[in-house]
């Protein structure tokens, strides 16, 4: 469905977790992703696409939703069904609150199709900090699982019908901008990537020539999560693997800037949203995503 129909409830307030106050604008997407990093190494394989048992530790049920541009699927002057853009959006460690769904909102609006994908898995829904905080940890310390949840997601926005697989575009936030910074390192089939204080470091180094996108991340000059100190570290590896990468620092924001469901207080201790910088932010990720299906 459209997105201008009750378009009015997306600028109130918004959840932090599981939230299904906005999620009906969207359907549900059901998928499998693996359940560990030794589970499935090849999830172009039929028993990943099955949601069937890998040899060492078989699947997790994920269920993203999906935001679609109005006038999807319609036809063009010959009768050919045009394909549009797909965005994959990767949620925070807080999971698919409508924070995310809210993200999606600005993404249809500028005619792409968003799949808000899960990280987590469907028996996996954080209600609380403590909660969100044990579903964040093996991801945080398993980056090559983390890349594999969200290369599953970036498999099943591809395969949905309409959704133009030669023009995939990620983005994500803190936990999921980690996640979109893997899907870079691995060589993932995406026109561009944007990283919101996101997690910079990775066990898995991008190699020379396995990144295919340009890449744009935003930072926090006062963020809790992600230290300054693995800015440098993270250039040089990009330059050293000829990434075409552009970094923002936002001296005076905090983590979690784009968040209407933090406060906005500020605490160097804690997220809070900032929204002059999110604004100034969205507006370089709509130009940059632009700018990137426009490249070739």
């Amino acid at each position: 469905m459209g997105m201008d129909a009750g378009m009015g409830v997306w600028g109130g307030d918004v959840g932090l977790f599981a939230d299904d106050s906005l999620a009906w604008a969207g359907r549900a997407v059901a998928y499998a992703a693996p359940a560990s990093s030794a589970s499935l190494a090849n999830l172009a394989s039929p028993a990943s696409r099955a949601g069937t048992a890998g040899p060492d530790g078989g699947t997790v049920d994920c269920e993203g939703r999906l935001f679609l541009p109005d006038g999807f699927g319609t036809v063009d002057a010959e009768g050919t069904p045009g394909g549009v853009p797909g965005v994959l959006l990767l949620h925070e460690y807080t999971g698919l609150g409508g924070y995310l769904f809210r993200s999606a909102a600005r993404l249809v609006r500028a005619g792409y199709a968003v799949l808000c994908a899960d990280l987590y898995g469907t028996a996996l829904r954080p209600t609380d900090i403590g909660q969100a905080r044990d579903c964040l940890r093996p991801l945080r310390e398993d980056r090559a699982l983390l890349h594999l949840r969200a290369r599953a997601g970036l498999d099943a926005l591809a395969s949905v019908p309409g959704v133009d697989a030669n023009r995939l575009l990620a983005m994500g936030f803190s936990l999921g901008g980690g996640a979109t910074l893997e899907l870079v390192r691995a060589g993932a089939p995406l026109r561009g990537a944007a990283s919101m204080y996101g997690y910079l470091s990775s066990s898995q180094p991008v190699a020379p020539g396995a990144a295919h996108c340009p890449v744009l991340v935003h930072l926090a000059g006062h963020d809790h999560v992600i230290p300054l100190r693995d800015v440098e570290p993270f250039v040089r590896e990009m330059s050293a693997a000829s990434v075409d990468c552009r970094v923002v620092l936002h001296a005076g924001a905090g983590h979690g800037f784009c968040n209407a469901a933090y406060g906005t207080a500020f605490d160097a201790e804690a997220s809070w949203h900032c929204p002059r910088t999110e604004a100034r932010a969205w507006d370089d990720v709509l130009r940059f995503f632009a700018e990137c299906l426009e490249a070739r």
